[in-house]
């Protein structure tokens, strides 16, 4: 064999393992893609279950509708990524009354590692504050997610963040986010027992309403972003939207 034919041999090779290189690194790189998703949609099915069961078992009376959704703000934006869910292990402590910070179940990020999402239970006996007191919820609630005493089980690593304010770098936000809606709203009921609104004219869900009692709808959404980046939980990330959403219906009396 010439030079010449070693050079052009050589040269052949060198393209060939070239190309079985590329080829190898884009069916890798398709694996690795698809196994992100996979991994991501698995955690989103498992966390969506898991707040949809919660919220469908959920206790609730006139006095708490079973869920409230707490909003955290940086400068002048709105984060609602804190839903607090009424949810006893065994029977309430006061049915009809409002209820104890031990049979709360809450869903949010972690305040101390944005990425994970978490749900957390505390065993503070305490009665809660009164709905149209958000102030104090929103204190109490913030003192328990920091508590060291409190349970805390992680539902997702994955969950996408990203700085709500590029001055401040430690404003970084999980990206998930809660929207609840009543029917009949809290509106409208404050204005039947105001004496403002009839009782049959209330947004009865299905229109399911007797002469005593009616049927009242608790409706949760819930979207949250996963990312199946080898950077979990980096603004970077490839964004993986989820949304579901779940209903708990009681009945409001006279």
């Amino acid at each position: 064999m010439t030079l010449l034919e070693l050079l052009i041999a050589m040269t052949i090779m060198v393209m060939v393992v070239g190309t079985l290189g590329a080829l190898a690194k884009g069916v890798q790189d398709g694996f690795q893609y698809s196994e992100g998703h996979e991994l991501a949609t698995q955690h989103a099915r498992v966390v969506l279950d898991r707040i949809g069961q919660t919220v469908r078992e959920a206790t609730a009376n006139e006095r708490f509708p079973g869920v409230m959704v707490l909003a955290g703000t940086v400068g002048s934006w709105r984060f609602p990524d804190t839903l607090v869910v009424w949810h006893p292990a065994g029977r309430p402590t006061d049915r009809s009354g409002l209820p104890r910070y031990n049979e709360l179940v809450i869903y949010c990020p972690d305040w101390s590692e944005p990425s994970r999402l978490v749900e957390i239970t505390t065993a503070d006996t305490r009665t809660v504050p009164p709905v149209e007191n958000p102030a104090q919820w929103a204190a109490e609630i913030e003192a328990i997610k920091q508590s060291g005493s409190s349970r805390v089980v992680t539902l997702t690593e994955l969950l996408r963040t990203g700085l709500a304010d590029d001055s401040i770098a430690t404003s970084w936000r999980g990206a998930v986010r809660f929207e609840t809606r009543l029917r009949p709203s809290q509106s409208e009921w404050d204005g039947y027992k105001n004496g403002k609104r009839k009782w049959e004219d209330l947004s009865w869900v299905q229109g399911i309403c007797g002469s005593r009692s009616g049927l009242r709808q608790v409706w949760v959404r819930t979207e949250l972003q996963l990312t199946a980046s080898g950077e979990v939980g980096a603004a970077n990330g490839r964004p993986l939207p989820f949304l579901s959403s779940a209903a708990l219906y009681y009945q409001m009396r006279k």
